[in-house]
């Protein structure tokens, strides 16, 4: 995955989303080729029931066929999505790809989040995942779901945000220069027009 960086700017953290999600399709992915087996199993034993011998040489085939089918669904579209989903933190953006053949990307810039803030459930907890909001503000959040080790990458999102320079916070203003003397001379002098 490569990414376009701007001068300056380099990748610190690059990840997927937590394994986690993983979980179930793989336990529905060993129920089907257990069933799959047992139906095996079942459709070549010598004594079939009635009716069920005439059958004999297409369940074997349909039987894996479905399982095929079952597994696609099943397994290998999570396993796809969850591969192809990507965290890209730079030093100045953070980025959410996913997707092989139509990808999506989202991007948004350090210096428009105002609050990071991480969210777990209980299991969420016991394996160290989490989701991250991003408080973009004027009632605007981002959700990183499922982010693995969320606790160190908001610690890494957080330092990035210190290192950038001072003038990116405020649009290219200059905040480390000289501020205007404002007198009451120059306040009172000018006629107010209210």
């Amino acid at each position: 995955m490569r990414i376009k960086l701007e001068p300056g700017e380099h990748v610190v953290v690059r990840t997927r989303p937590h394994p986690r999600r993983l979980i179930l399709p793989f336990c529905g992915a060993l129920l089907i080729l257990a069933g799959a087996g047992y139906g095996l199993g079942w459709s070549t034993r010598a004594q079939l029931p009635l009716g069920w011998e005439q059958w004999s040489p297409a369940i074997a085939p349909a039987i894996l066929v479905l399982a095929a089918l079952l597994l696609i669904r099943v397994f290998l579209r999570p396993l796809l999505r969850w591969s192809g989903t990507r965290y890209v933190l730079t030093s100045r953006r953070l980025l959410r790809r996913s997707g092989f053949t139509r990808r999506s990307e989202g991007e948004v810039r350090l210096t428009a989040i105002l609050q990071v803030i991480i969210e777990q459930t209980l299991v969420e907890r016991l394996t160290g995942g989490g989701s991250l909001v991003l408080d973009l503000g004027r009632d605007r959040m981002l959700v990183f779901g499922d982010v693995p080790q969320v606790r160190t990458f908001k610690e890494f999102i957080v330092l990035a945000i210190r290192d950038l320079p001072l003038t990116a916070m405020f649009d290219g203003v200059d905040m480390e220069a000289e501020p205007l003397a404002v007198t009451d001379e120059s306040i009172n002098g000018k006629e107010q027009d209210w």
